[in-house]
């Protein structure tokens, strides 16, 4: 037979007992007992449950904490690209209005997908070769239009370069850049306004391409018989594996 330790509140005249099989032990009543007890429960498939040490328990703690951490990081970084997808989805696109140039001043470089509630500022002569450059302008939650491609308006033979990125190895960009997240949902016929300097443009999408970061030519690309604009994102969102082009002529 295996002794075990019992414990008893005892008063009066009874005082310590002891059998040749169990020794009892008489201890106020309100004592815990035992101050610290490990428990194991063995099964068919072993060990299910075991008191950890305390060096295992603050690996446990450590380890939850820093999945907490990854995951409001994580939303932090998805916030404008959850909230741009919501709006998409569940907004009424008949309700989209086109900012004419009478609510846009003359000195702005503005361009309006309405299809995909795309909003914002452009600014000018930025090169496309420059990381440090590009990073400190498109962090401003604005797009580029590239150093050398021709000003909007120019006419037929000329072309306009707008680009921003969805990330750059830089987990920020993500972040920063949401102007062009759902460029992926334009489509031919789509239409995309820019206010130049108080003039006031209108363009119809006609393709849709996936290039190579290497692919370069789109910068000079130019039709002699249309003007073209060119939307430029990398692809898929998130990465930098790819290049979105939305190609787009001049209708007015």
């Amino acid at each position: 037979m295996v002794c075990d330790t019992i414990y008893i509140f005892v008063t009066g005249s009874y005082g310590r007992l002891e059998d040749k099989f169990c020794q009892i032990k008489v201890l106020n009543f309100f004592r815990v007992v035992p101050k610290k007890r490990k428990v194991r429960i063995k099964k068919a498939k072993g060990l299910i449950f075991s008191n950890p040490s305390s060096g295992k328990k603050r690996l446990f703690y450590i380890a939850n904490m820093l999945f907490i951490l990854a995951l409001i990081y994580t939303a932090y970084l998805y916030t404008p690209l959850i909230s741009a997808i919501f709006k998409y989805k569940f907004s009424d696109k008949t309700d989209v209005i086109v900012k004419n140039t009478n609510e846009i001043t003359s000195e702005e470089y503005i361009i309006q997908i309405p299809k995909i509630l795309a909003y914002s500022q452009v600014v000018e002569n930025v090169s496309p070769f420059d990381q440090a450059e590009y990073d400190r302008v498109l962090k401003n939650d604005v797009v580029a239009q590239a150093e050398g491609s021709d000003s909007p308006g120019k006419g037929v033979g000329k072309s306009t370069y707008i680009f921003a990125h969805s990330t750059n190895n830089n987990l920020g960009m993500l972040r920063n850049n949401a102007v062009f997240y759902l460029l992926g949902e334009l489509q031919a016929g789509d239409e995309i306004y820019i206010n130049y300097h108080g003039k006031e443009l209108k363009y119809k999408v006609f393709e849709k391409k996936i290039s190579t970061p290497s692919d370069l030519s789109y910068l000079n690309y130019h039709d002699e018989t249309r003007e073209i604009l060119i939307l430029q994102t990398c692809w898929p969102i998130g990465t930098d594996w790819n290049r979105l082009l939305i190609l787009a002529e001049l209708v007015i």
